[in-house]
């Protein structure tokens, strides 16, 4: 059972279908095409006997770590059966994850996203993927989610209408990023944790320095942010010591 983060004591994934956002790094895109993997194929569909599963108090369940649930082409129905599910679960947690912030919003509306569910985002940087290093290939090259900053310009918009919510967010594998801009945007987003790590795949990535992201969590954790620490090493593009 993979755990993407140390706090995750299971994982459901009761949607099946090919994630849209063809990110070059994901690890769950590259298990599904070795292991052709038939549930991770296709058309988004419901797993119905996950539909049955019974989750046990203090559980916190990663849903759908395989695919993103609030991708825009889900069907919506699709959605609102497992956010139903999720509801007879109140003494749950439940992380949802997305790279698609702005689905969050119609059921947030209509509260159909239960209070034991956490709104988690993945946001690889605070850049454009048009703000690039010239001497990194382009971000546009790894994945066609939309962009970080539009990503983080909803998260915000997310705390200031439904300031009780939890937001994670997972800056995962870490792209390079402005510094100070970012610690302050994170800061009004004001997440439940955040989780930093670089690339495990050699995916040759626009990474920022280390000295640069252990300046961020530095800052983070200055100012009261729990961060979960993943895998941290030197930018492939940097020297050995």
């Amino acid at each position: 059972m993979t755990r993407m983060f140390s706090f995750i004591t299971e994982t459901w994934n009761p949607l099946a279908g090919e994630c849209p956002h063809k990110c070059v790094y994901c690890w769950a895109r590259r298990l599904s095409k070795r292991l052709d993997m038939k549930k991770y194929q296709g058309d988004f569909r419901l797993i119905e006997k996950e539909l049955r599963r019974q989750f046990k108090s203090g559980e916190f369940v990663f849903v759908c770590d395989m695919i993103d649930l609030f991708a825009s082409d889900v069907p919506i129905k699709h959605v609102k059966r497992i956010l139903e599910h999720i509801g007879k679960f109140p003494e749950t947690t439940f992380l949802l994850q997305t790279k698609n912030p702005r689905g969050y919003y119609p059921f947030l509306a209509f509260n159909d996203i239960p209070e034991n569910a956490i709104l988690g985002v993945t946001v690889e940087s605070n850049r454009s993927w048009f703000d690039t290093p010239s001497k990194i290939k382009d971000y546009s090259d790894i994945s066609i989610a939309p962009q970080p900053i539009i990503r983080l310009a909803f998260l915000k918009r997310i705390r200031d209408t439904f300031p009780h919510r939890r937001i994670f967010l997972s800056v995962e594998p870490i792209l390079d990023f402005n510094l100070e801009t970012f610690v302050t945007t994170i800061k009004i987003i004001k997440p439940w944790g955040v989780a930093i790590g670089y690339d495990n795949y050699g995916c040759k990535l626009p990474e920022p320095p280390l000295e640069k992201t252990l300046k961020l969590i530095s800052k983070l954790e200055d100012i009261g942010i729990k961060v979960y620490r993943k895998t941290l090493r030197k930018a492939w593009y940097e020297k050995e010591a």
